[in-house]
């Protein structure tokens, strides 16, 4: 079985696991991962720009922790889709601001809002492993944004009950710095560099 077919299996587990872990937990685990979400980016500097999203189907959601940062002085930015093969734009935003339905039905920052790239950004997924590996849907969009960005220090978002043994990585999947649930932070096992 090649990589993609065994990615595409942790995939559908993954998302049944996902959507038990919100009806189990639902907002609660949504503030209690703010918390540690908070701690771990307020190292950043003051005024740094963090990239978050906007939640759709079962995600943890973010805006609990959206709020606590922009409240302790952090800007903000959502996530543009603007094609099916292209890294992912971020503009600015903050609660307050306007938003438009992009692609896939996702809310987004209008065209007026400055295009910004962040410093650090917590992102959606499906799974992740003791390694932090992230897997999302499969269309690489956060996958080719931290290629074309490589500073970019990126943390996943997720239910605890998201975490699975091992998932099978590609060249071209970058790791995660870490991924904060409702727990706590789990940071890499080893030392997380860039695809080969």
């Amino acid at each position: 079985m090649n990589e993609k077919a065994k990615k595409d299996g942790v995939r559908e587990n993954a998302r049944r696991m996902r959507s038990g872990a919100k009806a189990l937990l639902g907002y609660h685990a949504a503030e209690e991962a703010a918390e540690h979400g908070l701690q771990l980016l307020a190292s950043l500097s003051p005024g740094a720009t963090i990239g978050a999203y906007w939640p759709i189907r079962d995600e943890l959601d973010p805006r609990f922790l959206m709020q606590m940062l922009e409240r302790h002085g952090f800007n903000l930015a959502l996530p543009v889709v603007v094609g099916p093969e292209a890294p992912l734009v971020f503009r600015r935003w903050g609660f307050g601001d306007p938003l438009e339905v992009g692609m896939f039905k996702i809310e987004q920052p209008t065209a007026e809002a400055p295009e910004v790239v962040p410093d650090a950004l917590i992102a959606p997924l499906l799974a992740f492993d003791a390694d932090c590996n992230r897997m999302g849907y499969g269309a690489g969009h956060y996958d080719r944004t931290l290629a074309q960005h490589p500073h970019i220090k990126a943390f996943g978002f997720a239910y605890a009950a998201q975490f699975v043994e091992n998932i099978p990585v590609e060249p071209h999947d970058w790791p995660l710095q870490g991924v904060v649930t409702e727990t706590g932070t789990i940071l890499p096992r080893k030392k997380t560099d860039a695809p080969a």
